[in-house]
């Protein structure tokens, strides 16, 4: 949950993390929310929907309901949560070094998508392995260096 939250708060600090095609038009949102792959205890998963809130407990009480609510579905349901969304998933149990998102290009989509892998820890150093796939035509490399920076720097601080 602390790290979902930080991606989150990281991507609405950079702007073009914020950026969305719609229409053949550029569109800026004032925030943007989690679109989440929630894990089910029967080995299936489904999509949720969560609301960012700058405040950590605000955002976990939101979550935490979200994923029980998704927890206690069955089918994929699509969150129907729209374009100001980050696309958010995690394999905590895969360390990888390289990792490629599924889509259809017939289905326009322009959100960033972020994959979080397995946690280890190496001589008291917690490391995570992060996937972060953008649209081009919005952001780049400098941009993604921005989320990732800003990202380590709030993981850093608690």
């Amino acid at each position: 949950m602390y790290y979902l939250h930080q991606a989150l708060a990281s991507a609405n600090a950079v702007e073009n993390f914020r950026l969305r095609i719609e229409d053949n038009q550029i569109y800026i949102y004032d925030q943007v929310n989690a679109s989440a792959v929630i894990n089910r205890p029967d080995g299936t998963f489904g999509f949720s929907y969560i609301d960012y809130a700058t405040d950590f407990e605000e955002f976990q009480s939101v979550a935490k309901k979200e994923i029980q609510r998704v927890q206690n579905s069955t089918g994929l349901i699509p969150a129907g949560s729209g374009d100001n969304v980050i696309h958010i998933s995690a394999m905590p149990w895969l360390k990888f070094t390289s990792l490629s998102h599924a889509r259809s290009f017939s289905f326009k989509d322009s959100c960033p998508k972020i994959s979080f892998g397995k946690m280890t820890e190496t001589d008291g150093k917690k490391s995570m392995p992060i996937s972060i796939h953008v649209n081009h035509a919005l952001a780049d490399g400098y941009h993604v260096s921005l989320f990732v920076d800003e990202f380590q720097e709030r993981m850093n601080s608690h």
